[in-house]
């Protein structure tokens, strides 16, 4: 080979090192490569992310909100039943009237359900124990009207209105529709306990019914309404004993609020009762001192302690409010045992 010819060789593979290579046929790579498995579809995971997000974001507003929006604790010392005409009972009236206003008014907190916007109401809030303590003083005073004021001298069979609102105003303030069986609520036996009672005092407006306003029976009206606080009263002392022995008492609170509710309840039925008994009252002299019993209770129902403190009673700077609550619950006992002695003679 000549110089030429070496040289011209020499300018050919240069010439291929610096020119771009043709594009490939992707037909003809197609045809000849091996078939290829598109990729696997991976499964959508959108609805992971909206569970989190009700669990994370939507469940708690729903408890919160719920419980927000139905908690309320009516302590109204103004509160009047309607009207209940001439001739009728003003405390069965009052009575009726406040069962209407915690379970169709309102909305019954203590047998509320895990599943129900306010269920921290039952576990964590103070509504629940301020109806369960009504609901108790409203029962106690209905079973001494059924015993002794609903009846002529305790001789004649007991009203059927009247026993039929005992019975349902009875029933524990915690009971659902499932007990663990099926059963009525605490909710409905208290409507039905309202509806005999506003039966029983339309039949006492007509005469068809007694209502006994006589001064042994205002003195057992009363002796019982006296040992139902002074058993509140014994709670108190127990659970400010008790305090003493935990960092935080979570139980305080809880009786707080029972005995302001009870509280509550017998102030609102009491003051009912000396517009029913005023005659007794003025007749045994005893009207000033029901009157300063009266303001006791109120005192006691109107108590709101933004947080309640079962400090030692002889702190400095915390209050116990179970101490507080409880000398004026003593005091409202105290003059009930004076009204009934007087009663008595």
């Amino acid at each position: 080979m000549d110089f030429g010819q070496r040289v011209r060789h020499s300018w050919a593979g240069l010439k291929r090192l610096v020119r771009p290579s043709p594009p490939a046929d992707p037909f003809a790579a197609a045809q000849n490569a091996s078939p290829v498995p598109p990729p696997a579809v991976k499964p959508a995971r959108g609805w992971r992310g909206w569970v989190i997000a009700a669990v994370l974001v939507v469940i708690p507003i729903y408890y919160v909100m719920g419980s927000i929006l139905t908690h309320r604790i009516n302590d109204d010392l103004n509160f009047k039943a309607e009207d209940p005409g001439p001739g009728a009972s003003k405390t069965v009236a009052v009575i009726a009237g406040l069962i209407d206003r915690e379970i169709n008014q309102t909305a019954w907190a203590p047998n509320t359900q895990p599943f129900q916007p306010a269920a921290l109401l039952r576990y964590g809030g103070n509504m629940a124990n301020f109806q369960s303590g009504m609901v108790k003083a409203l029962s106690n005073i209905t079973v001494e009207i059924e015993s002794y004021i609903g009846r002529t001298r305790g001789t004649s069979a007991a009203d059927p209105d009247l026993g039929k609102a005992r019975q349902g105003l009875s029933r524990q303030p915690d009971t659902w529709l499932l007990d663990p069986w099926p059963t009525s609520s605490a909710d409905q036996e208290y409507r039905k306990a309202r509806t005999a009672l506003i039966a029983y005092n339309a039949r006492v407006a007509e005469g068809r019914a007694v209502f006994d306003v006589r001064a042994d029976n205002l003195q057992a009206l009363l002796s019982r309404s006296a040992l139902d606080l002074g058993s509140s009263s014994d709670a108190l002392e127990k659970q400010i004993g008790a305090g003493r022995k935990v960092f935080i008492d979570r139980r305080a609170d809880k009786l707080f609020y029972f005995v302001k509710g009870q509280s509550y309840a017998y102030f609102i039925t009491l003051r009912a009762v000396r517009e029913d008994f005023k005659d007794v009252l003025v007749e045994r002299r005893v009207a000033g001192l029901y009157d300063a019993m009266l303001a006791d209770l109120a005192t006691a129902a109107s108590l709101q302690p933004l947080v309640v403190q079962n400090a030692s009673p002889s702190a400095l700077f915390m209050p116990n409010h179970l101490s507080t609550e409880g000398f004026y619950l003593l005091r409202a006992r105290a003059k009930l045992r004076e009204i009934t002695d007087i009663l008595q003679r």
